[in-house]
């Protein structure tokens, strides 16, 4: 019996064409939230997430399909990092304005991740400087000081609204993820350049 092939389980350039479906979904959702609303967070720039997809793309035209796969997922992942940090915008201001019930479980807000296991994410990415550089890129330590940003937030004790705790920990995680691929694509960038 032949075993059916997940594309959620592949990772590499073999399955660049599903990961630039992905991030299309998700650059569109991403800035259908942003367009729909006319949301402004200072220090956000939501085309950075279409100008990833782009990067991704081009490399993917280009032939260089392993840096086209690491480009969709970091904008994947970014889409969904500022899509987070949207709904955090919109409902902050607004948690008075709409009746919740407390004591809600990770699983009523979709939440996978813990802040514990986000807080050694972002540990381990900041220590990752992608090859051929001296230090991370400025746009990495920025997506990281926003991540941890969002982790310090759950530290301050009037913060309790659960929704909002949980979208933190989402923002910040895909944060991390952000990192994670974003290296991997330079470093693809490079060995192509090298090769």
């Amino acid at each position: 019996m032949t075993r059916q092939v997940n594309p959620y389980e592949i990772h590499g350039p073999e399955n660049a064409e599903h990961e630039l479906k992905k991030a299309y979904n998700c650059v569109i959702e991403s800035e259908t939230t942003y367009f729909g609303e006319r949301i402004t967070i200072p220090g956000l720039e939501p085309t950075e997430v279409s100008q990833t997809y782009r990067r991704a793309f081009r490399a993917y035209r280009k032939g260089d399909r392993l840096a086209a796969e690491r480009w969709a997922r970091t904008a994947k992942h970014l889409a969904r990092a500022f899509w987070h940090e949207a709904k955090i915008a919109y409902l902050e201001p607004r948690t008075s304005e709409l009746p919740f019930l407390e004591g809600a479980t990770a699983e009523d807000y979709h939440l996978h991740e813990h802040s514990d296991t986000t807080e050694d994410l972002l540990n381990s990415v900041a220590e990752h400087i992608p090859p051929g550089m001296t230090e991370m890129p400025e746009e990495m330590t920025r997506y990281l000081n926003r991540a941890r940003k969002h982790l310090d937030e759950l530290e301050e004790p009037e913060y309790r609204n659960e929704l909002l705790r949980a979208e933190r920990i989402k923002a910040a995680h895909e944060y991390g993820r952000v990192l994670e691929c974003m290296a991997l694509a330079l470093e693809a960038e490079a060995m192509k350049k090298a090769a």
